[in-house]
């Protein structure tokens, strides 16, 4: 498997001034965790985005910093997003020993189609949609590929004991729960009926009491923009 790498700069921007990175078309960030100090960083938008869209929260990632002739193999441990543009506004990188466990979730895709769903008239449904595990760093998998080819009855169901992960990754989910199964939804036929001692045509008012929402148009974008720094990072 291709392994993915990360152009990194340090950064000495923090709090409300790292918008200028972001103007700038950089994304701020941190690394953290085994063997390294915390360090902010930042990195080119359009590079991050696609590292962070091929890692997912599994995959390992060497991030390479400027000035610094040691790598550090991480993963992808949070990101937060602008949530009106949904662009990467900052990320939390965790460096990882490799001789040590890790205990971190690992997606499930589901791959192909349920007979089921469109010759039984079932409903596909998905009640699992990441394992948490742990294993070595060199043993991580980018993610969990459920094949849903198979399911062609009502009732069909595929369990955490069925996944096909490897042996030398420990799954924390009890073995019959659960992940995809084809299930059926009658439609019930409700018949309205006028209440006894109201004529029909009698105009009904009906008083509703709750609390405003606040308008999502009212908050700043640039307020969506300003997203707190993480905890490893000191500001």
């Amino acid at each position: 498997m291709e392994q993915l790498e990360l152009q990194a700069q340090p950064r000495t921007l923090t709090g409300k001034k790292v918008k200028r990175l972001r103007q700038a078309g950089m994304v701020p960030g941190v690394l953290y965790g085994s063997g390294v100090q915390s360090e902010a960083l930042k990195f080119e938008r359009r590079e991050i985005e696609t590292v962070v869209a091929r890692a997912g929260s599994s995959r390992l990632i060497k991030v390479n910093i400027d000035g610094s002739d040691e790598g550090h193999m991480a993963i992808v441990r949070d990101v937060q997003r602008d949530i009106f543009k949904q662009t990467l506004t900052h990320i939390d990188l965790q460096a990882l020993n490799m001789q040590e466990l890790v205990r971190l979730p690992i997606s499930i895709n589901l791959l192909g189609e349920a007979p089921g769903v469109e010759e039984m008239g079932g409903v596909l449904l998905q009640q699992i949609y990441e394992v948490e595990v742990e294993c070595l760093p060199s043993d991580l998998i980018p993610s969990i590929n459920v094949d849903i080819t198979g399911l062609t009855e009502i009732g069909d169901a595929i369990t955490v004991g069925d996944l096909d992960i490897p042996e030398n990754i420990e799954v924390f989910a009890e073995p019959d729960e659960v992940v995809v199964q084809i299930t059926f939804v009658e439609e019930e036929e409700i018949e309205e009926e006028a209440p006894a001692g109201i004529l029909i045509g009698e105009a009904a008012e009906v008083a509703v009491v709750g609390e405003e929402e606040e308008e999502e148009g009212e908050m700043l974008e640039e307020g969506a923009e300003e997203v707190p720094e993480e905890a490893p990072e000191e500001e």
